[in-house]
């Protein structure tokens, strides 16, 4: 989607971001964003057997975070369409890239939100 952009919380703000929105679980004082939405960050468990002990894969960790993330906060997703329809928005958490990251995965939810209207 035009209006939605996925971005490192580590790289520099930039004007070209808009409403910059962590999808981090926990969060340090130094980070600079609009708005937290810990509720869309991966669950503990998850982010651990995935990112931490690789003991789970990209295909599993995907599977599962649509189930215990995405399904359950729909709403979260439509205002959050909403607010891509009219103002830029950048989702922030740690991965540099987010072709292995949940990040992904909330755009593409968004996207398939933005089809059903």
């Amino acid at each position: 989607m035009k209006n939605i952009k996925n971005k490192s919380i580590n790289l520099k703000k930039s004007k070209a971001d808009g409403l910059r929105i962590c999808v981090m679980r926990r969060i340090k004082p130094t980070y600079d964003f609009d708005l937290w939405l810990p509720a869309l960050a991966p669950q503990e468990k998850l982010l651990k057997d995935y990112v931490i002990s690789k003991i789970i894969s990209w295909k599993e960790f995907s599977k599962k975070f649509k189930k215990q993330t995405l399904l359950k906060n729909k709403r979260l997703l439509k205002m959050l369409l909403y607010l891509s329809n009219k103002n830029q928005i950048t989702f922030l958490c740690q991965e540099k890239s987010p072709e292995k990251c949940h990040r992904k995965l909330l755009v593409e939810a968004i996207k398939k939100l933005s089809k059903e209207k």
